[in-house]
């Protein structure tokens, strides 16, 4: 079986698990080294009260037998105490390192390594007189013990000497490693037990309280995923867990709420685009009936019009019919547009063209109005997939919405920016009086309009216009400050 490595693709029980096992392995080592340290220091101790214990006596029967004048007993004496207290060797040292008395008779008269010499020479030269330590640990296995001079010993030594020999201690090395090695043992058995225990009942915790929780949890969530919204948990405790569960029931209940009001909500759309596209069939057609009607009363009136005296009242008459008469033929002409949309024809085309092509018939729309363009073209050559008649009918349609939004003078501004990722923005700003924040979300819907004489059409087509091209158009506005329409569109070449 393959193992995953990567920790971050573990789940939550592998990593609990392995921070467990880390957190009690570091744990157990740093008990370990406590204990054995611990252990070390108590050994070292035993060891020292033992080198005082067993010198005290040596020095009070060393002392005891040169008082009786039997100072070749003094040899037998240390090897009877070295063989009752499991002891290596016993030598009693002058400072220089030579052996005065000793366990092993053979080695009397000898000096002692030079090693020992060196050490004994670090410990006790230079020393306080009046300060002389009674004993000095070496090592766990060996000691010095200092013979000081004392009132019973001046006939034999000088006064003015204030150590009169060592004793040094050589203890089983076996011995003591022996019980070294059991204490450790001891320690890391010890150790890695506890480690165990509380694996066992971390895990049985997390098992428990965090992980059978969240596994039913997981598994009712499945069942969400599934479409399932009649899920709901009971939550077994007051705690995190059980906060949770609630959450989820909360949850699960508002989507369901969610959900039927989306499925309502659906079905009136439906409902409502099907009517609309039984009205859009119907107006179209009505529409395309209208239509030749009208150019035949138009046609009528405009002879007449034209065989009328300027003089004769009723010429005013007629002229106003015929202005009535275009109003409604554009009305129907709207009207085709949106319910029967021609085919857009996209091609490589140059933006620039398009604005400046929709500002020049612009300009001629200002209706007295004293009105300033801004154009801010693009500097390089940019070409993006269009249809020039119906991006120019947009950015027209937009244009002459700003001019009817300036009372008498304003100002209209047309910007062009590629964006880094390949999407042309224009923006169209002017300062006019704006739109109601509330009318803001309706402003593309079909037959939405804040005039008088309007039909709610332009903007829903030039929506419907955007997104043939594959782009979008969004709007800002506030009332008093003037009305910005941005249009992204993707661009299909760059080059310089």
């Amino acid at each position: 079986m393959k193992i995953n490595l990567k920790l971050k693709d573990w789940n939550l029980r592998h990593k609990i698990i392995l921070h467990i096992a880390v957190i009690g392995i570091l744990s157990a080592a740093l008990l370990t080294y406590l204990y054995m340290s611990t252990q070390n220091k108590i050994i070292n101790t035993l060891s020292l009260e033992k080198a005082e214990l067993v010198g005290s006596m040596i020095e009070y029967s060393v002392t005891h037998r040169m008082q009786e004048g039997k100072p070749n007993e003094v040899g037998i004496a240390l090897q009877r105490m070295a063989e009752s207290n499991k002891i290596k060797r016993l030598r009693i040292i002058d400072l220089k390192g030579k052996i005065l008395e000793s366990s092993d008779i053979d080695e009397v008269g000898n000096y002692i390594p030079e090693s020992r010499i060196q050490k004994v020479h670090e410990l006790y030269s230079g020393v306080d007189q009046d300060n002389i330590p009674q004993t000095n640990h070496i090592s766990k296995n060996q000691s010095f013990y200092t013979i000081q001079n004392k009132e019973e010993c001046y006939s034999c030594h000088s006064s003015d000497k204030k150590i009169i020999a060592l004793l040094e201690m050589d203890l089983e090395e076996t011995h003591i490693a022996t019980f070294i090695y059991k204490t450790q043992l001891n320690a890391v058995i010890i150790s890695f037990l506890a480690l165990a225990v509380l694996i066992f009942i971390t895990l049985r915790l997390f098992e428990k309280i965090i992980n059978r929780p969240l596994s039913q949890l997981k598994d009712q969530m499945r069942l969400v995923q599934g479409g399932n919204l009649s899920v709901q948990l009971k939550p077994l405790k007051n705690d995190d867990i059980g906060d949770l569960t609630q959450s989820f029931n909360i949850m699960v209940a508002n989507l369901k709420h969610a959900k039927e009001e989306i499925e309502e909500l659906h079905s009136r759309e439906i409902e409502r685009a099907g009517h609309l596209a039984s009205m859009g069939e119907l107006a179209a057609g009505l529409a395309h009936e209208i239509k030749n009607p009208i150019a035949g009363i138009k046609g009528a009136l405009e002879v007449i019009n034209q065989r009328t005296d300027p003089s004769d009242p009723k010429k005013e008459i007629f002229t106003e019919v015929l202005h009535q008469i275009d109003r409604i033929y554009n009305i129907v002409q709207d009207l085709l547009s949106y319910a029967r949309p021609k085919e857009v024809n996209l091609k490589p085309a140059n933006p620039n063209e398009c604005i400046q092509g929709a500002i020049t018939l612009t300009q001629s729309q200002t209706q007295d109005k004293d009105i300033r363009f801004h154009f801010d073209g693009l500097k390089e050559n940019i070409r993006i997939l269009c249809d020039e008649n119906k991006l120019q009918e947009v950015v027209l349609n937009l244009m002459i919405n700003s001019i009817a939004a300036i009372d008498e003078e304003g100002e209209i501004s047309i910007n062009m920016n590629p964006k880094k990722n390949q999407v042309l923005a224009i923006t169209i700003a002017d300062n006019g009086k704006g739109i109601k924040k509330d009318h803001l979300s309706q402003v593309f819907h079909p037959f939405f309009t804040t005039k008088r004489r309007g039909t709610g059409l332009g903007l829903s087509i030039c929506k419907k216009i955007i997104d043939a091209h594959k782009g979008s158009i969004d709007v800002k506005s506030e009332e008093g400050k003037g009305t910005v329409f941005s249009i992204l569109l993707p661009i299909i070449q760059n080059s310089d």
